[in-house]
């Protein structure tokens, strides 16, 4: 049930996330309101953390600047660049480059039938984004800019158990927003800190709902189930965004179904089932160390 209420609000997501850019809100004022809202959301589990040391805040700065904060603000621009149904289409990718990156940085195998994933992603990726090639390129930085936050993100996936090394979900996602938070607020100021033009209840409202819904209720549900499953059980559930954010998106009028989304993202949902049923990857954290707090094994 915490799967599938994640990937529900992180699908919901993506045509609430159109709806306030086009109410006036930039990429990164969105991105900073997001995650301060859950870090004042999810403050008051800072008490439960016991032990402090460098390492935790050094690890949770890198989380939640790296992991959180840079890709969502490249996502939020991606959306803008391209529409909601690409956006969460694309999200699909998210697995196989979990894959990917658990295989270049952990050592993790891929078998053969995951290799065909990739390749039947990559083909896929590119269908869906309507073929874009030297004299035919659409949306080329929103697409650069969703494919370098699907990496970041998958970085996120790999690595979030090493958190329960020090604490728990709670604690985890505290310290992450904060230092997510923390980042965001430096990319505004460096885009000069754009302000909505005008604030009506559409923008409230979808702010509200990416922040509590869509971030501090779904990451928190995220780091919860991670520190029960393994990373790739996790992301068996991703497939559920891209076909409740396209069909969102389809309903509220935002984009319509080409063939090239309809073939694009079947052949990227075949590549991550294929992928999946191919054998599952367990990325070989340090396992040296547990919980300081909870003894939560990794």
């Amino acid at each position: 049930m915490a799967l599938v209420s994640m990937n529900l609000l992180w699908a919901i997501g993506y045509p609430v996330t159109a709806i306030a850019l086009h109410h006036g809100a930039s990429a990164s004022f969105l991105a900073v309101i997001r995650l301060a809202i859950a870090f004042f959301m999810l403050i008051p589990w800072l008490w439960h953390i016991k032990r402090w040391s460098w390492t935790l805040l050094g690890f949770s700065a890198c989380m939640g600047i790296i992991g959180i904060s840079v890709p969502l603000w490249l996502q939020i621009i991606g959306l803008h660049e391209t529409n909601p149904a690409i956006a969460a289409l694309s999200i699909s990718a998210e697995p196989v480059l979990t894959f990917i990156l658990a295989s270049m940085l952990l050592g993790s195998k891929l078998t053969g039938a995951q290799r065909g994933a990739i390749v039947l992603a990559v083909v896929g990726s590119w269908v869906l984004t309507g073929e874009p090639r030297p004299t035919h390129a659409l949306h080329v930085v929103g697409d650069g800019a969703l494919f370098l936050a699907l990496v970041l993100f998958a970085a996120f996936n790999i690595y979030s158990p090493r958190l329960f090394q020090w604490v728990n979900a709670g604690p985890g996602a505290a310290l992450t927003f904060g230092f997510g938070s923390l980042g965001s607020t430096i990319l505004w100021l460096i885009e000069g800190t754009p302000l909505p033009h005008h604030v009506g209840l559409p923008l409230i409202a979808s702010l509200g709902f990416m922040a509590i819904g869509a971030t501090g209720a779904a990451y928190l549900l995220w780091l919860y189930v991670i520190g029960r499953q393994s990373v790739s059980y996790a992301t068996l559930f991703l497939f559920t965004q891209p076909l409740v954010g396209t069909l969102l998106s389809w309903m509220l009028g935002q984009s319509r179904i080409t063939l090239s989304i309809v073939i694009g993202g079947i052949l990227i949902i075949t590549a991550m089932t294929l992928g999946h049923y191919g054998g599952r990857f367990e990325p070989r954290l340090d396992k040296s160390a547990e919980s300081s707090e909870h003894g939560v094994p990794l």
